[in-house]
């Protein structure tokens, strides 16, 4: 505790201070029913048996929050300050275990394939230890007014990136978001409708393939 915490703290045993209001801040996706059952305290409960060391300690276990700071006040407010995370991807474990991470790659809650339908989905080898290489390429591709559905990680080495607009695009393992730029260099007369994948695999070289149309 820090010395306006003890102050705090010797000052209500001697006063009778009590806690009599809480401030959260920076709530946005955590349910405030978690929250609450996470503080275990109620307005008028002694501030000399308020721990807020463990308070911290259980925020920090609700699913959404990643950092808690928690202040005593004077005339008996506990203002708590969260941090919660930010939602990058749904990554798929394997069948039917779907959980939210962010974009450094951390598993921070479970959940079921149908929520938060506008978040790409993530599987493949080893994806979660290269998934901060992916904030540079879909913000290439967004350039391209082009929408990410889901990356997979091919052989721990490079990305299949599947497009809302229904192709694939391989990219290679070196060099990923400048060989995107070759995208720019296509003509007007692709068939996009009709396109299932765009190959950079290869340096300076940029390969097409169609579906099969009866």
């Amino acid at each position: 505790l820090n010395r306006i915490e003890k102050f705090m703290i010797g000052f209500s045993s001697y006063n009778n201070i009590v806690l009599n209001e809480v401030y959260v801040n920076g709530r946005n996706n955590e349910t405030k029913a978690n929250i609450i059952a996470a503080l275990d305290i109620n307005i008028g409960h002694p501030l000399i048996n308020i721990s807020l060391k463990k308070i911290r300690k259980e925020l920090i276990k609700l699913d959404w929050v990643e950092h808690a700071d928690v202040y005593l006040l004077p005339m008996g407010k506990l203002e708590i300050e969260l941090t919660e995370y930010i939602p990058f991807a749904i990554y798929i474990h394997r069948k039917d275990n779907y959980t939210l991470i962010n974009n450094a790659g951390i598993n921070f809650k479970e959940i079921s394939v149908n929520e938060f339908p506008n978040l790409f989905k993530l599987y493949g080898n080893d994806a979660l230890e290269k998934v901060e290489e992916l904030s540079s390429i879909i913000d290439q591709l967004k350039a391209f007014n082009l929408n990410v559905s889901k990356i997979e990680r091919i052989d721990s080495r490079r990305w299949d990136i599947y497009l809302k607009q229904g192709y694939v695009i391989k990219l290679p393992n070196l060099d990923v978001v400048k060989s995107i730029d070759a995208i720019h260099k296509l003509d007007n007369n692709i068939d996009y409708d009709n396109l299932l994948f765009i190959d950079l695999r290869i340096k300076d070289r940029v390969s097409l393939k169609y579906k099969q149309i009866d």
